[in-house]
């Protein structure tokens, strides 16, 4: 008796929309990686031109127009008004590898639609690689020169923070301290990343890579289960 023909094999439906959607993630992903290049491409830029950029009154450059954003590294001068209440937390931070704890401290101003500005006035250095270090209390901030980070990329506790000073206006910035006058004892300014790297288009390729090989996985298990 002759063997009966096998039964042709069936296209796989589910495994082609479960690959079709995996590749669509994977390009999505190295699509994004390329926007993110292009963006830190332009804070490496401005970074770069912040080297030689003069600082601007911090009056002039914050207005009601001004979005946080717009104004990341935009290095400004202020005269800093005192403002009352207990000195603020400490501000954990990494630094060359390090754990360290930043500074920081209200700063009374009159510009555009805000009364107040939060300043990151650098490195305690005694406290580098300490877990939990006691409170810190230094002198108010009077001249100040720094650059602008926009509240909400620096992470962290800061916009909570700014809840003591319900009865105020607060900007959604942080002044990074470049310089001080008088220069506090036991501070070290430090307003821009130890290092930023740029490897985006790098993660791009492996995720561009990965797609690929994905489609050539999917193609090798489709001809071994439909051919004769």
């Amino acid at each position: 008796m002759s063997d009966a023909p096998a039964a042709p094999r069936r296209f796989p439906i589910g495994l082609t929309i479960a690959t079709a959607i995996a590749f669509a993630i994977l390009c999505g992903l190295g699509g994004w990686q390329l926007q993110r290049r292009d963006w830190k491409e332009g804070v490496l830029a401005r970074l770069e031109a912040l080297k030689t950029a003069p600082a601007l009154p911090l009056v002039q450059v914050l207005t009601a127009t001004a979005r946080p954003e717009d104004l990341a590294w935009t290095r400004v001068s202020v005269d800093c008004g005192d403002v009352g209440g207990e000195p603020l937390p400490l501000v954990y931070g990494v630094r060359d590898g390090d754990v360290v704890w930043r500074a920081q401290a209200p700063c009374a101003v009159l510009a555009g639609p805000y009364n107040m500005i939060l300043v990151d006035r650098g490195v305690v250095p005694g406290l580098t690689g300490q877990v939990a270090p006691a409170p810190r209390a230094f002198e108010a901030p009077r001249r100040v020169v720094g650059v602008l980070s926009p509240i909400e990329q620096l992470g962290g506790d800061r916009a909570k923070v700014l809840e003591r000073y319900a009865d105020r206006k607060p900007a959604p910035l942080v002044l990074m301290v470049e310089q001080e006058t008088p220069a506090p004892a036991g501070l070290t300014p430090a307003p821009l990343p130890a290092e930023i790297s740029n490897r985006h288009l790098e993660y791009a390729l492996t995720w561009f890579g990965l797609a690929v090989t994905l489609l050539f996985i999917y193609a090798a298990m489709l001809w071994r289960r439909l051919r004769p």
